[in-house]
């Protein structure tokens, strides 16, 4: 609201003619009814308590959605105008707040551009500027009554705060994966692979993918869960507070084994330390299991081991059966190599049969997957 001091202006007038031997008959002029424009000649003054409003109206660089930017540069373009019919010429100071040294206000026009501003990771810059109405400022109204602070400038501000983050973060990943028999291509008995994400900058986060597709993933030890069966390819990248990214990790590979679910002659049985939860099983002597048609260069078998269980025999089209045996110490899950990636490729359906007479034999996961080797 416009507030306009001018009785105790008269006050002060008659007051200052007294001291400087005014006679008391002269009176001193009346003051402008609006008082836009601060005036002092003799007794005819006024007072302009109004300032000038600011505006910012464009930074170089918006800061991200928590406040950061990736650039040691910024420039700012800002304007002011009187909210009332004041045509007094508006200037404008700056100040600038953070990591560096604080300036105090100092005259500027915009744009105003900083360079070469240094990262800091905790504390943050705050660029002001404030409109000044240029002939008030030149003007002391009164030495008995000085102008307060905030009538000839702006007393709130056009302002912007933001971090600084320049450099690139670095990531770390680590699948925490292990296969003796294909360490670069391990092969994961399980839907969930875990990975950990790690970077050198406190507040980081990761951008992950997944055969080429993006996927939501956390720092630390996370997990990428419910894997499709099959042959899979992971990497990953830290990204700052700023936005910065680091390079992409290196690519790497797992594979995921299938379930055997789903055959006519075969029980399913609830295991929860079987993948998937669940195995087939059966104690009938030439229960086959079939699978389609596909080129084989490796071929694993997974299945529980007892002293009581029978075998299975196992063949890729027309190669010659391998014989698998069940009975062995207690285990929930072993490993049978029943082709490795060394003996070639071979092409037809996936057959295994069960060789034993009243024995159970029960079955979990199986790997059939090309001999691809990485480059």
């Amino acid at each position: 609201m416009r507030t306009r001091r001018l009785g105790l202006v008269t006050t002060l007038a008659l007051a200052c003619g007294l001291l400087v031997g005014v006679p008391l008959g002269a009176r001193p002029a009346a003051a402008a009814a609006d008082c836009l424009s601060e005036a002092r000649s003799g007794l005819s003054q006024c007072d302009d308590t109004v300032p000038p409003e600011t505006a910012l109206t464009g930074v170089s660089v918006q800061p991200n959605a928590a406040g950061w930017v990736a650039t040691g540069t910024v420039s700012f373009a800002f304007a002011g105008q009187h909210g009332d019919a004041d045509a007094d010429a508006v200037g404008f100071e700056c100040r600038l707040d953070g990591p560096v040294q604080a300036h105090d206000w100092s005259s500027c026009t915009s744009p105003r551009t900083y360079q070469g501003l240094a990262d800091s990771d905790v504390a943050r810059y705050v660029f002001s500027v404030r409109a000044v109405d240029l002939a008030d400022q030149a003007i002391t109204y009164s030495f008995l009554m000085p102008d307060e602070p905030g009538e000839d400038y702006d007393a709130t501000p056009a302002t912007l705060t933001w971090g600084q983050d320049t450099v690139a973060p670095v990531g770390f990943v680590n699948p925490d994966l292990y296969d003796r028999q294909t360490p670069q291509q391990p092969v994961v008995i399980a839907r969930s692979v875990p990975i950990r994400l790690h970077s050198n900058e406190a507040g980081a986060t990761f951008e992950c993918e997944v055969d080429g597709q993006g996927t939501p993933c956390t720092p630390g030890a996370w997990r990428y869960a419910d894997a499709p069966s099959g042959r899979h390819f992971f990497r990953a990248r830290s990204v700052d507070k700023a936005g910065t990214a680091s390079a992409w990790s290196a690519t790497s590979e797992f594979f995921i084994p299938s379930d055997l679910r789903g055959r006519q002659g075969w029980s399913v049985v609830k295991k929860s330390a079987a993948f998937d939860q669940t195995l087939v099983t059966s104690k009938r002597e030439g229960a086959r299991l079939v699978l389609p048609k596909q080129r084989v260069g490796e071929l694993r078998l997974y299945a529980p081991t007892a002293p009581s269980y029978g075998r299975v025999r196992v063949k890729v089209g027309a190669t010659n059966w391998r014989v698998v045996d069940l009975a062995g110490a207690r285990s929930a899950q072993r490993e049978f190599v029943v082709l490795d990636r060394y003996q070639g490729s071979r092409t037809g359906k996936i057959i295994i049969e069960v060789l034993s007479r009243n024995k159970p034999v029960f079955l979990d996961a199986i790997v059939a997957r090309t001999n691809v080797f990485q480059a």
